[in-house]
């Protein structure tokens, strides 16, 4: 029987060795005396088996269970423990990464304990509040929010609510107001039922409340919008249906155009052609009428010219000339003019019709059945038309400075034409005593060959002279007449410009003249064309801040006369370059621009039916081409 035990023993400590080593790597570092302890007293246990000290056997046997349990409870004891301090650890991780307060209430000394995540909210330091009693709490409440916090206090100490859960406000250090959620409860009491300790947190709110805050505002803002739309959408209401009585009326085919080629039309549009659609869908004008109009002008000529004028916001009323698919031509009445749909440009031509109309009133019925969609998409368009008055009112404005700047620049012209009237009169009486002196002293003997004296009198005659040029000038560039048919000296006109500027040139600046030798006929408006090129020089002289080379050029291209103004200046930026005709836009100092100059210059060279194109480098220089058209008189 003994054999039989011993051998079940062996066998027992066998397991229990084997199943503490396949477990080794669950043991933590810290259990590792308690692990080999138990390894010990097994091997030692299996070692008295085999010796003739029974009792040691029966000792040792006695203890093992013990030492096991002691072992595994320790074991499990350091795990819990150690398992414990871990979620304590992530507990205190996760309530410092979300700033949330946590305090705790002392009842019976009426004090509080708190994290640092409740002096962050508030913006104080732990210093500067500590102690923190009740009252020093409740001076930090806002004082339309202090009864309510008592109240809820009160009926949670006195067990009337599970939770105390209130929304206040709370003062920060910046003297700023802080929305806050304090929630908390009773955790402790003495062994009279009577509460001792409240612990809670204390969470920001103030962005919450901000949104709220917001929303309400938006919601009550969406509302009054909602109205308006209403409002809106039924006068929309009322003038479609004004407008569908009179397009019913109307006999008109109505064609559409986009990019010069037929968009869309009525179905009068179609039988007046008698024709399917894709005979004029995708196509010009001129493929669906005939090479040469009654005029005499070919149709594709006529109606480039056309769209051209329409491009520039002009509509039109004209005749023209269509035929049919069998060949059959037609004339009919054509207004024209350019629309805005959708914020895309569209042409809209009129031969009259009434059929569009039945599409009108499809889109009435479409509206009626789906008053969202309607408002959603009149919101677009008002937005739209706002958009656009802005830009109008801004073109107004622009429009109503230049108009000044013209007004201003009429009235120096008129200043500037009496003073030149002035200055003549004077000027003659100079002239005429020059003349009568030069007279005297050269039939005099005594002063005839006398240099000195007859250096005197050139320079009086040399000063007489550019004063003669300079009020020449003025005259030239005060001129106000309007028409644009009168011959122009363009080389007398530059000439008279570099005049009227050579005092800024100070000797500083070389000029380079390279006229044109062919003869050619420019008419057009002088005095506008003085204003152009003292602009375009006064700019590129003032470019050449110590000294530098002008250069003039003209050259005839055909049937236009190209002026050239180069400068070695400092140049315009790439970025700047498409902006300088743009009213009021300078890149010079405040006081010393109006940005008005370039887009006079700009408006006057079209009046023309000129062009006007800048070349410019950074540090290098800029070129200012003025193309011309010449008179159709003008000599090969």
């Amino acid at each position: 029987m003994k054999e039989l035990i011993d051998g079940f023993s062996i066998v027992c400590i066998l397991f229990a060795t084997i199943l503490l080593l396949t477990q080794r790597r669950k043991v933590k570092e810290v259990q590792l005396v308690l692990f080999f302890g138990l390894l010990a007293f097994l091997l030692l246990y299996y070692l008295s088996l085999f010796s003739d000290y029974e009792e040691v056997e029966d000792i040792l046997g006695a203890l093992i269970p013990v030492i096991f349990a002691f072992v595994f409870y320790s074991i499990i004891q350091i795990q819990s423990n150690a398992l414990i301090k871990e979620n304590e650890e992530r507990l205190r991780l996760a309530i410092d990464s979300t700033k949330v307060g946590l305090w705790e209430l002392d009842l019976i000394n009426l004090e509080f304990t708190v994290n640092d995540s409740w002096f962050e909210i508030i913006g104080y330091k732990a210093s500067e509040l500590i102690p923190i009693k009740i009252e020093v709490w409740e001076k930090l409440i806002h004082p339309y929010d202090q009864r309510t916090s008592r109240e809820a206090l009160r009926r949670h100490t006195e067990g009337k609510t599970q939770v105390l859960e209130v929304v206040q406000r709370i003062k920060h250090k910046n003297g700023s107001w802080v929305w806050v959620q304090n929630r908390g409860k009773i955790v402790e009491y003495d062994k009279n039922g009577q509460a001792i300790r409240m612990a809670g947190i204390l969470i920001d709110m103030t962005t919450q409340k901000e949104l709220e805050f917001n929303l309400e505002s938006q919601i009550e803002q969406n509302v009054d919008l909602n109205k308006n739309f209403k409002k809106q959408a039924s006068k929309l209401a009322d003038h479609e249906a004004n407008y569908k009585v009179l397009f019913e009326s109307s006999n008109d085919a109505i064609v559409i155009f986009k990019d010069r080629k037929f968009h869309d039309s009525n179905t009068m549009a179609f039988k007046m052609f008698q024709c399917q659609p894709d005979y004029l869908i995708g196509k010009e004008p001129h493929e669906y009428s005939p090479e040469i109009q009654p005029d005499g002008v070919p149709s594709t000529q006529k109606a480039q010219e056309i769209f051209a004028e329409l491009e520039m916001g002009k509509s039109q009323v004209f005749d023209w000339q269509h035929l049919r698919p069998t060949g059959e031509p037609f004339d009919v009445s054509v207004s024209i003019n350019p629309i805005v749909l959708d914020g895309e440009q569209y042409i809209q031509c009129v031969l009259r019709d009434i059929t569009e109309k039945k599409k009108i009133a499809k889109e009435l019925a479409d509206y009626r059945h789906n008053l969202e969609d309607l408002v959603e998409k009149r919101t677009s368009e008002l937005s739209t038309s706002n958009a656009e008055l802005l830009s109008t009112m801004k073109n107004l404005k622009d429009a109503q400075s230049q108009l000044i700047q013209k007004e201003k620049m009429a009235s120096l012209g008129i200043l500037t034409a009496g003073v030149a009237h002035e200055i003549n009169n004077p000027l003659n009486f100079i002239l005429g005593g020059y003349r009568g002196l030069e007279k005297v002293l050269m039939n005099s003997e005594e002063f005839k060959n006398d240099d000195t004296l007859m250096r005197l009198l050139e320079s009086i005659k040399i000063g007489a002279d550019r004063a003669v040029n300079i009020v020449k000038g003025l005259k030239h560039f005060s001129r106000t007449k309007d028409t644009f048919d009168e011959p122009c000296e363009i080389h007398v006109i530059l000439e008279n410009c570099i005049l009227l500027l050579k005092n800024e040139l100070k000797g500083k600046i070389v000029i380079k003249k390279e006229y044109c030798e062919q003869d050619f006929e420019l008419r057009g408006n002088s005095g506008k064309l003085h204003q152009i090129f003292v602009n375009i020089l006064h700019n590129a002289i003032h470019a050449m801040e110590n000294e530098g080379v002008l250069i003039i050029k003209t050259s005839k291209i055909a049937q236009e006369l190209l002026i050239e103004i180069s400068d070695n200046g400092i140049g315009i930026s790439k970025e700047n370059l498409t902006k300088i005709t743009v009213p009021f836009f300078t890149t010079k100092e405040q006081g010393k621009g109006t940005g008005l100059g370039l887009s006079l210059t700009y408006n006057f060279i079209v009046e023309h039916k000129g062009k006007l194109e800048f070349e410019s480098e950074l540090g290098k220089g800029t070129k200012v081409s003025v193309l011309l058209p010449l008179a159709t008189s003008a000599k090969h």
